[in-house]
């Protein structure tokens, strides 16, 4: 798996440890509430930077896969996962589609995002902008919510957590709620809070160019999303408009 980033500007510094330290938080098989499948997540970078700097061709980095078993998803043609999309891709390319590991609709392409997003994160921070997230719910146990003005040095505290939440309580409760749910062959969801501080007024552009369109349709390539919300989100049906204002 990998990506190709066009569009960077040449001579723009990517701090590589600080990249692997970001990935190193998305790959799995790393404690007892995550994916028991280890994969490491080392990029190899084919093109598009020299000497730690970026040379103004499109960057392009590779993951290769260290725990192939493909022989895992042999039987997907014949039964579909629920809540997957191996019925509908048989269906689509009448059988050719390529399922070993889940085929290109899989969680694993997570992690050449997480190049793109890595590095673009180190380009915004060098300009005041810093993005960060928690975990905001898990099994219906809740986090304490960001404060209305999030820290940089907030973020990077969440960052250097094993589980990133705010209250370590409720985060013990959430990790016991996910092995109680493995142990019974099972799985919870969750809800992220995330929030980017330092940007400029006047990002995006009117109408289906805006700012949560954009990352609502970026969020939504990410076939475990099921939901979106800005702001008081869903809640807000339920109130007054002079209390959402």
């Amino acid at each position: 798996i990998g990506v190709t980033i066009d569009g960077l500007p040449a001579g723009l510094p990517v701090d590589l440890d600080a990249l692997g330290r970001f990935l190193r938080r998305r790959a799995p098989g790393q404690n007892a509430w995550s994916t028991p499948r280890k994969e490491a997540d080392l990029p190899e970078f084919l093109c598009g930077l020299k000497d730690g700097r970026t040379c103004g061709a499109p960057l392009t980095a590779i993951i290769r896969n260290t725990n192939t078993r493909s022989g895992d998803y042999e039987n997907l043609m014949d039964i579909p996962r629920p809540g997957h999309a191996d019925y509908t891709a048989a269906v689509k390319w009448g059988g050719h589609a390529d399922m070993r590991g889940g085929g290109h609709f899989s969680g694993r392409l997570t992690a050449p995002l997480c190049i793109a997003g890595g590095i673009a994160k180190q380009i915004l921070a060098r300009r005041g902008i810093h993005v960060g997230a928690h975990l905001s719910e898990v099994a219906g146990i809740a986090d304490d919510p960001f404060p209305l003005h999030p820290t940089a040095e907030l973020f990077e505290k969440l960052a250097a957590k094993d589980f990133p939440v705010l209250d370590d309580g409720a985060g013990e409760r959430m990790q016991q709620a996910i092995l109680a749910a493995r142990e019974a062959l099972d799985s919870v969801g969750g809800i992220v809070e995330c929030a980017a501080i330092g940007l400029p007024a006047g990002l995006g552009d009117p109408m289906f160019d805006g700012v949560e369109n954009r990352l609502a349709a970026a969020l939504f390539g990410i076939p475990a999303v099921k939901g979106l919300e800005f702001g008081a989100g869903f809640d807000v049906a339920c109130m007054r408009g002079s209390e959402n204002n």
